[in-house]
C-alpha cells in the first residue's frame, strides 16, 4: 500500500518537473489554444448566421482577422510607437513638475511656519531619488522596450521570436481547422468511464472562455473609446496613442489601468497642474463604468471570476510564464475556474 502511494507521489513530482521544465513550450501551446478557439467561435457564429459551410466560414474569418492585422501593422503601428516614444521621453518632464509643485507648497508651508529666515525644506524629487532612483526618459523608453522584446523571446529553446510567432499561428490554424478531431485525441488520454463528463468540461471551457473573449473585445474597446472622448475634450496630447494603451492595458485587470492613467496623466501635467487631475478623475469614472455598468450587462448571466482567483492568476503566471503569463492570466484563470467547478461536481 505504502509503495502504491510512493510510485503515486513520483509521478505527480515527476509530472510537476516536467511541466516546469517545458512552461515556455507550454505558454506557446497555450497562445495557440487561446487564439484557435477564437477563430472556432467566430468561425461557428458566420456558419449559424449565414448558413456557409464551415470552411468557407473559416476562409472569412481568416481574411478579415489577416486584413485587420495588416492594416494595424500599417497604418495604426508606425504612428503609434513614434508618439508613444515622444510620451516616453516628456514622462520625466511631468515628474519635475511634480517635484516643483510640491517643493513650492512645501517651501510657503516652511516660511510660514518657521518663517522666511528658516532653511527652505528638502528637495522632495531629490529625496526621492536618493531612496529610488528615477531614470531619465531615454532609460525609460529602452527598458519598455526591452520589455516588449521580451514579451515576443518567450521560449529561447525554440529560436528567433518570429518562429515562435509563426509556430503559435501555425498551430492554431491546423486546430482550427479540425478542433473536434484534435477534442476527441485528446479524450483518449482520459479513462473510459470519465470521457463523457470530460468532454462536457471541455465544451464548458469552450464556451466560458468565448463568453471572456467576447466581453473583452467590448469592454477595450468602450474604455479606449470613451478614453479618446475624454482626453481629446481636455485636449491632451498623444490622444490616439493614449486611448490605444488604455484599450490594450484593460486586458489586465487592476494592473493594466493603473498603468495606462500614468502616460496621459505625465502628459498633462507639462500643460498645467489642473488638467492631471481632470485626467485622473476621468479616468476612474471610466474604469467604474467598464466594472460596474459595461462589464455586468454584457456578461450577465455568464461566467465571472472570483476576485480572488483573479489576483492569485495575475501573480502566479507571470511568476511561472513571465510578461506574457501576466496577459494570458485571465483567460487561464477563466478555464480553471470552470475546470475546477465542473470536476468536482457529481456524475
Amino acid at each position: 500500500m505504502k509503495s502504491a502511494l510512493y510510485f503515486k507521489f513520483a509521478v505527480i513530482l515527476i509530472s510537476i518537473l516536467i511541466v516546469w521544465t517545458l512552461r515556455d513550450f507550454l505558454l506557446l501551446i497555450i497562445c495557440s489554444l487561446v487564439i484557435s478557439n477564437i477563430v472556432c467561435n467566430l468561425c461557428n457564429h458566420i456558419k449559424k448566421g449565414l448558413k456557409l459551410p464551415r470552411i468557407i466560414s473559416l476562409f472569412l474569418v481568416i481574411t478579415v482577422i489577416s486584413f485587420l492585422i495588416f492594416s494595424f501593422f500599417i497604418l495604426v503601428l508606425p504612428p503609434f510607437i513614434k508618439e508613444f516614444n515622444e510620451i516616453l521621453m516628456d514622462i520625466p518632464n511631468g515628474l519635475s513638475k511634480i517635484n516643483i509643485l510640491l517643493n513650492a507648497n512645501l517651501n510657503k508651508f516652511n516660511d510660514l511656519y518657521y518663517g522666511k529666515e528658516s532653511d527652505n525644506v528638502i528637495d522632495v524629487f531629490k529625496l526621492i531619488n536618493n531612496v529610488v532612483p528615477i531614470p531619465d526618459g531615454a532609460t525609460i523608453a529602452k527598458a519598455i522596450q526591452e520589455s516588449l522584446m521580451n514579451l515576443i523571446n518567450l521560449a529561447g529553446n525554440l529560436g528567433s521570436g518570429l518562429i515562435r510567432i509563426i509556430f503559435v499561428l501555425v498551430v492554431s490554424l491546423m486546430i482550427s481547422i479540425e478542433p473536434k478531431q484534435y477534442k476527441e485525441n485528446l479524450l483518449l488520454l482520459i479513462p473510459k468511464g470519465y470521457r463523457n463528463k470530460f468532454r462536457n468540461i471541455l465544451d464548458k471551457c469552450n464556451i466560458a472562455l468565448a463568453n471572456w473573449t467576447f466581453s473583452m473585445v467590448i469592454s477595450s474597446l468602450s474604455v479606449g473609446l470613451l478614453s479618446l472622448i475624454v482626453l481629446s475634450i481636455l485636449d491632451v496630447k498623444y490622444v490616439v496613442s493614449n486611448a490605444l494603451i488604455a484599450m490594450i492595458l484593460n486586458i489586465i485587470p487592476n494592473i493594466g489601468p493603473v498603468i495606462s492613467g500614468i502616460f496621459p496623466i505625465s502628459i498633462a501635467l507639462l500643460d498645467n497642474f489642473w488638467k492631471p487631475l481632470a485626467v485622473l478623475g476621468a479616468y476612474i469614472i471610466i474604469q467604474n463604468i467598464e466594472s460596474y455598468i459595461i462589464m455586468p450587462s454584457i456578461m450577465k448571466k455568464k461566467t465571472n471570476l472570483l476576485p480572488g482567483l483573479t489576483l492569485i492568476s495575475q501573480f502566479g503566471f507571470t511568476y511561472i510564464f513571465g510578461p506574457l503569463g501576466l496577459i494570458l492570466s485571465l483567460p487561464l484563470a477563466v478555464v480553471i475556474q470552470v475546470f475546477i467547478k465542473e470536476a468536482i461536481q457529481e456524475n
